[in-house]
Formats: structure tokens, sequence, C-alpha cells
């Protein structure tokens, strides 16, 4: 939509989050609600389910890259069933092809999400996680830090790699195969669905 509307107003549209006919999630995935939650509009919502079924298959390939503002970037290749790149992996540009715009395209994935303020991790245990399977990132009695079980992941891309995201983030929890929506940058989540 945001390309058909930037080609009638003459501009050149530089992001995006309607993935051009998304893959089929690699396993019978749920959702909490379907319409959308109240607060949430059935836009973000579908925006937050086709991102979540892209990065369920997406990988990273390590031995291609992509360019942007003279910088190279690895890509990510479709492949059913084999995305969500580990934590190790963020922090940093993805550059694929995406068919709804016909070029390459740049998207985010952040990595470990710490959730020190334990949003998620209370919503996991509500939902009857284990303590054991959902936690923030802590540091023990014997000073050894323990990464939170969970993962970042942006539902936008972009026309290139920049240093302004918007604040729509998809949050997955690597252990169970749960996934959290936000679109106020961290302050709300919304359960999406186990991918």
């Amino acid at each position: 939509m945001s390309l058909l509307l930037a080609l009638v107003s003459g501009v050149i549209a530089d992001s995006g989050a309607a993935f051009a006919q998304p893959p089929t999630a690699p396993c019978p995935c749920n959702s909490a609600q379907n319409p959308s939650p109240q607060g949430v509009t059935q836009g973000d919502w579908n925006d937050a389910r086709e991102a979540a079924d892209f990065w369920a298959n997406h990988e990273i390939d390590f031995f291609a890259v992509n360019w942007s503002n003279a910088r190279s970037y690895y890509v990510l290749e479709p492949n059913v069933g084999h995305g969500w790149p580990g934590q190790n992996h963020g922090r940093q540009w993805f550059g694929y092809w995406e068919p709804a715009v016909h070029r390459t395209q740049f998207i985010y994935y952040g990595g470990t999400y710490n959730d020190y303020n334990g949003v998620v991790t209370q919503m996991e245990r509500n939902r009857g996680v284990a303590a054991n399977r959902a936690y923030s990132t802590f540091t023990n009695r014997i000073g050894f830090t323990h990464m939170s079980s969970y993962v970042e992941y942006d539902l936008d891309y972009y026309g290139a790699a920049r240093s302004g995201r918007n604040a729509r983030r998809i949050v997955r929890n690597f252990i169970t195969g749960d996934v959290y929506a936000t679109f106020d940058h961290y302050v709300t989540f919304h359960y999406l669905g186990h991918f």
C-alpha cells in the first residue's frame, strides 16, 4: 500500500511491511486473537503475522551479501521451516529480495531482547510457561549472566540499511516458539501465536 501511495504522489517509498505472499509457516501456527486484539489495528496485526511468517521461513546465507550505503550485509534466503536467526547474529541489518517491490530490501534483526522490565516474562508465566523456559536476562549469585530466552525482530523492511527504525517489533521465545507483537516499542505486548 505504501508503494502505491508513493507512486501516486510521485515519491519513492523506502519502507513497507506488506511482504509479498508470505510463505506458509513451518508448523501449524495458532493465534491468540484474530481479528486483532483491542487497541491494535487489523493492519498492524496482519503485518505482525506476516513478519512472523517471514522470519520463520528465512535463514542467513553467510556466503552472499547485499550492498547498501557502501557497506555489505548478509543475505536472508527463503528456506521454509529453517528461519528465526539465532541470538548471536543479532544487532545487524540483512538484505533480501522483496518481490512486492521488485528489488532488494533491508530488514533489521535485533538479537537478544533482555526483557529487563519483565513484561513478556510475566505474560509467558501467566500463560503457564515454566520459569526455566521464560526469563529475563539476569545475573545469578555467583556472577554468571543468563541471557534472556527472547529474541527481537523488526516487522518492517526498508530500501536501505539505516539508523532510523520504527517502533514495531515481534519478540519470540526461542525455547517455546511463542511470539509476541509490540507496536509501541516494548511498552505493551500482545500474544501473536506459536511459530
